[in-house]
């Protein structure tokens, strides 16, 4: 199979190119990038493309002026048009103190971007009617090609083995993210110089992809072709199959990981609540992915953030008792008993415990709540029962509210007037038939109630008699019976 059939069946395949797309290369002047060019140029008529390009100096090289004039020369020989870029990488990396790698990196891919942009608007004063009538121009169609082959894939993956990684990180470069694609990730760099050998077409060498600065040039230089000798031919393609294989793995994971989110936590505010509970009924390893894709929920990236985390965060859902971690890019994992919080440093406690609030249904906080009272004798039998809609009084156990706001209590126990008021010591409930009681301390301790909440609660109290915890139990001293004859009605005024 030709090059050029092999780049188009894997266009197909990954869904790169549709027609009329604009296409917008990185072209540095090095074989792959040229060779990615010379194909585009085929494929243009083809598939009706528009092809522009974009080259950036990054200061670095004294020979990156020559790369520069060849590019130039290159694009006016096809007549494609060419934005030219200089950068400072090495001072970018000093402020940002970033390798001169990553520099180059980020400070390329924003002027990829500026270019398809300026493209993008030029066009759309061009096509404007196109634009507003829902003509075929639109954003979707404009895209950043870089030259990244199969032996980039390899050491990629590699690299990234190296340091320890997951499946995203096995994975290795990604045929499409966005709107970048990589159509040459299916050739090796031996069949990119072969094709621009038989057409006679030269190419710029860039030196310091030899020096071994860096560990990826040590990958490249010194591993892969020991590999290649001495373990087995063609293993930049074995490397690039399985990494392949393992995108494919990785996205079947990413479905089962989101529908399990959805069943496992919620999202308030850019808070992420992950219920214990649900969290635990599932795989080891699906708590893990599940946790780094609420992480990804609350950051724009995951960069510092690993396999280790994930192992001290599963630590703290394990062990007893609340607990709080830590982690980069100012990131906080708080346990609350059944509870486990992912956020960033700054969001508000007050919203942290609203969200609390709501899943505990506690009245917790805020002033003293307002009550309405009334009461129901039941002496009064048949305006009790033209009230309820009753056929026979003996129904009237039957009306009692479950609303969490609205109780009915036997008014002749209570000593009026009792007192709505915070916990106090010596505070208990009554919890059974045999009037045997429990201190409200126990009762919020089971009721997983958190410290910082627990001086916060309301409660409607008869001397250190609890009554009720709105939104919690009843007492069951003061509960309605057979023998009740005055009901007292309490409605505690919120919004429900």
């Amino acid at each position: 199979m030709s090059v050029k059939e092999k780049v188009k069946g894997f266009i197909r395949k990954w869904g790169l190119l549709e027609e009329g797309d604009r296409v917008l290369l990185g072209l540095s002047g090095g074989a792959d990038s040229v060779c990615l060019f010379y194909l585009l140029l085929e494929l243009r008529e083809e598939l009706g493309l528009a092809l522009r390009v974009v080259h950036v100096h990054h200061g670095i090289r004294t020979e990156a002026d020559q790369d520069v004039s060849y590019v130039k020369k290159l694009c006016e020989k096809e007549d494609v048009f060419c934005y030219m870029f200089r950068e400072d990488v090495p001072a970018c990396a000093e402020k940002q103190g970033l390798s001169l790698e990553e520099a180059g990196r980020i400070l390329r891919y924003q002027d990829f971007q500026e270019s398809l942009g300026r493209w993008q608007k030029e066009e759309c004063e061009i096509f404007k009617e196109q634009y507003v009538s829902g003509g075929q121009i639109c954003s979707a169609r404009y895209k950043i090609a870089t030259a990244h082959h199969e032996n980039d894939q390899a050491e990629t993956v590699l690299f990234q083995l190296f340091r320890g990684c997951g499946l995203a990180g096995l994975r290795g470069i990604l045929p499409r993210r966005e709107n970048v694609i990589r159509p040459l990730l299916c050739l090796s760099r031996e069949e990119i110089e072969e094709f621009l050998r038989e057409r006679g077409i030269s190419w710029c060498e860039d030196e310091t992809n030899k020096a071994e600065d860096y560990s990826r040039n040590k990958i490249r230089c010194r591993i892969i072709p020991y590999a290649e000798r001495e373990i087995c031919r063609g293993i930049t393609g074995h490397i690039g199959k399985t990494a392949e294989i393992l995108r494919e793995v990785e996205e079947y994971i990413r479905k089962q990981v989101r529908e399990a989110y959805r069943k496992t936590a919620l999202e308030q505010e850019g808070i992420v609540v992950f219920d214990i509970i649900s969290l635990q009924k599932e795989d080891i390893f699906l708590q893990k992915q599940l946790l780094f894709y609420g992480l990804e929920r609350i950051l724009a990236a995951r960069k510092d953030i690993g396999a280790v985390h994930m192992e001290e965060i599963l630590g703290l859902v394990e062990k007893q008792g609340n607990g709080e971690l830590f982690l980069p890019q100012g990131v906080r994992i708080r346990k609350v008993y059944h509870k486990l919080l992912l956020f960033r440093e700054g969001e508000k406690d007050t919203l942290l415990s609203k969200i609390l609030s709501e899943n505990r249904k506690f009245l917790c906080g805020g002033r003293k709540p307002e009550i309405k009272m009334e009461k129901i004798d039941l002496s009064e039998k048949e305006v009790v029962k033209a009230r309820f809609g009753l056929q026979k009084f003996s129904e009237i156990m039957g009306c009692i509210p479950q609303k969490e706001y609205t109780k009915w209590f036997d008014y002749d126990k209570i000593k009026m007037p009792f007192s709505v008021r915070h916990r106090e010591i010596g505070d208990y409930l009554t919890i059974d038939g045999e009037m045997n009681h429990k201190s409200f301390r126990r009762y919020m301790i089971e009721n997983k109630i958190p410290v910082s909440d627990r001086d916060r609660i309301w409660l409607l109290a008869d001397g250190s008699h609890v009554i009720w915890v709105p939104g919690g139990r009843i007492s069951t001293y003061y509960k309605v019976t057979d023998q009740t004859k005055t009901i007292l009605q309490i409605q505690i005024c919120v919004e429900e």
